[in-house]
């Protein structure tokens, strides 16, 4: 089931900016009409009620810059040590390889402690590089972008979605078994939507499923293991998924 990218829905920033323009419209319509009053009946009270009215609308908005500013810098600071320590990709800011690698040591010790293994799954473009020779980098660079928005649709806030970079991107499904994560892949579309500029182009999505299986004690070898595992045909998470479910 191809999702079409053009569907996505209004960000929230948009909608935030929204509420803080109105917000703000009506704060100044409200001094206007304290200043209308004031000026038509310049009594003491009315001249307090603008005054104060002021005060208010300056403490109010102070506060929402200074909130913004502190959260915007905090933001900035992370962001730059995440990207000075390697653990963010160029793409949507995703995690990338070495923060997932983070994650999986994180991850092992307690799944293990708990007898609560994880699923690892690895979701990759189809003939990715083929796609870009013959569509152009742009094309490839909103499949990719396409395909991010697709897994952060879809996957909980509990788990984990990283890039790998190229093609590749990797989900965490904690608390989960290998049949239960079909479940999961049902949701995941089997191709994404891109536009060319022209029409609709359909570009394909395969999956790698490996369950951690408590015995490997080193990172690097879960992500090997499913890196190097047999790519699912669709026909058998429809299956798989049917079972679990």
């Amino acid at each position: 089931m191809p999702v079409d990218l053009a569907l996505d829905e209004v960000p929230n920033a948009r909608r935030k900016r929204l509420v803080r323009v109105v917000s703000f419209v009506l704060w100044c319509l409200a001094i206007i009409v304290q200043t209308a009053r004031a000026l038509a009946e310049p009594s003491t009270l009315n001249l307090v009620s603008l005054g104060g009215f002021i005060v208010l609308f300056t403490a109010v908005n102070a506060q929402i810059f200074l909130v913004r500013w502190l959260g915007e810098k905090r933001t900035r600071r992370l962001m730059a040590r995440l990207h000075g320590s390697a653990y963010l990709s160029e793409l949507d800011n995703l995690p990338n390889r070495n923060y997932l690698l983070s994650e999986l040591r994180r991850e092992m010790p307690r799944a293990r402690a708990h007898d609560a293994p994880f699923v690892l799954i690895i979701l990759s473009l189809e003939q990715f590089d083929e796609v870009v020779r013959r569509r152009g980098e742009a094309f490839g660079d909103r499949a990719l972008k396409g395909m991010a928005q697709v897994l952060r649709r879809f996957t909980r806030t509990s788990d984990f979605i990283a890039h790998l970079g190229g093609a590749d991107f990797a989900v965490l499904l904690n608390e989960c078994k290998h049949d239960d994560s079909f479940i999961y892949l049902q949701r995941v579309p089997g191709s994404i939507a891109v536009s060319d500029g022209h029409r609709m182009l359909e570009v394909p999505i395969s999956a790698r499923v490996q369950q951690y299986d408590m015995q490997s004690l080193y990172a690097t070898d879960v992500l090997r293991d499913a890196e190097e595992s047999r790519p699912l045909r669709r026909k058998e998470v429809q299956h798989h998924g049917s079972e679990a479910a």
